[in-house]
């Protein structure tokens, strides 16, 4: 029987639009916001600033806000609130007159924004835990919309300008204030103990999110310059909209095969083997290759991102009460925050001075990744890819 909550379309419909409709300015901020940075007068050492700002903000919001939303037992209030706040704070920076204007409304934008994807997910986990629901199935809308913002907007910023970003960013995420609003409200979750024995187990899941969070961080310089880079080199906005979403497409195979990937590896070496496509990915991009080379090359996005990210919310999933789902996710996104700022502030002088080979960081990261997330893996009782639930990733 398929669950609708309070009528209207079925639930799991609905949780996969609320991902799409997040994904919508997150399509359009990642690889154009640099472009929007630069329109404004900002260099590379300034650039670098400017995205690590959001990332030290979060360290602080984002587990603040999970220990409040779990405390407060209403996890779609909590969404729907952070969701027009996000639109009010895009709104002030597209009208941020200078650099500290720009940094103050990043911040803003930050600390209401991104610790509501944690959240997200933390709700989308405990409707996988009740059956309700497939992370992995909802998740992929995600990278759908991340997809479409992707080829759009670089189109869209290819007419209009690159002083269009924001205004793109605001538009896609009013769809998202709409799909959170269309959500039920998950009754408030009763206290239960860790499923976490001993203190072995303990270390080896703080190892574990580590891991992860070191994988993530090493697309900094990615994330960062890659478009500024291959505009630099003669590439269309079209065609740099299609390297992107290149790597989301794959991302997206990986999310829908999630549940057997994690039955068949579990979350550890899932991280470890993003760790090792990292080495591999940024080795190559730091030789400057063809476009020949670098669409295929974006097929590892799949595990440097996909296979990493999926890990990390089913480790703190399995580790994790139900009650404490919140503050869980948002811990772990913490860590991850606290990594990538530290990579995107290293990122810029980086870039100066060395130019692609930057992206040798994102070997040595990948590296370190993968390592931690074996170690965490021994530091387990029992194998990795052992019990726990795996019908559905949350």
């Amino acid at each position: 029987m398929t669950l609708t909550g309070k009528g209207g379309p079925p639930l799991r419909l609905r949780l996969g639009a609320t991902y799409g409709t997040f994904f919508l300015a997150l399509g359009i901020l990642q690889p154009y916001l640099p472009l929007w940075l630069q329109e404004r007068g900002l260099g590379p050492e300034a650039m670098g600033l400017a995205l690590a700002v959001p990332m030290l903000v979060r360290l602080v919001a984002t587990p603040l806000l999970g220990v409040a939303s779990d405390r407060l037992g209403r996890p779609k209030a909590v969404l729907a609130m952070l969701a027009v706040a996000t639109v009010a704070a895009m709104l002030g920076l597209a009208l941020a007159p200078g650099l500290p204007a720009i940094l103050v409304m990043l911040a803003v934008m930050a600390a209401v924004w991104f610790p509501g994807f944690s959240l997200l997910d933390a709700y989308a986990s405990r409707l996988a835990r009740a059956g309700r629901a497939d992370y992995g199935q909802a998740r992929q809308w995600g990278s759908a919309a991340f997809l479409a913002a992707n080829l759009a907007g670089g189109a869209a910023i290819g007419v209009l300008g690159a002083g269009s970003v924001v205004f793109l960013m605001v538009a896609g995420h009013l769809t998202y204030v709409l799909a959170t609003l269309a959500l039920p409200e998950l009754p408030r979750a009763e206290p239960r103990p860790s499923p976490l024995r001993g203190r072995r187990a303990r270390l080896g899941f703080l190892a574990g999110i580590v891991a992860a969070g070191l994988v993530q961080a090493s697309h900094a310089v990615l994330y960062l310059f890659g478009t500024v880079h291959w505009k630099a080199e003669g590439l269309s906005l079209t065609t740099i909209g299609i390297l992107w979403a290149v790597g989301v497409a794959a991302e997206m195979v990986l999310f829908r095969l999630g549940s057997r990937l994690m039955a068949r590896f579990g979350p550890y070496r899932l991280i470890a083997l993003g760790g090792v496509a990292a080495v591999i990915r940024f080795a190559v991009m730091a030789q400057d290759p063809p476009l020949a080379v670098l669409l295929p090359l974006q097929l590892l996005h799949a595990l440097t991102f996909g296979a990493t990210f999926l890990a990390m919310v089913e480790l703190v999933s399995r580790s994790v009460s139900e009650h404490r789902s919140g503050t869980g996710q948002t811990v772990a996104a913490w860590t991850g925050s606290l990594l990538m700022s530290s990579a995107n502030v290293a990122a810029g002088p980086l870039w100066s001075v060395f130019g692609p080979l930057a992206f040798l960081a994102g070997c040595a990261l990948g590296l370190a990744g993968a390592l931690t997330a074996l170690g965490a893996a021994w530091l387990q009782p029992h194998s990795s890819a052992a019990g726990g639930k795996t019908s559905a990733p949350s």
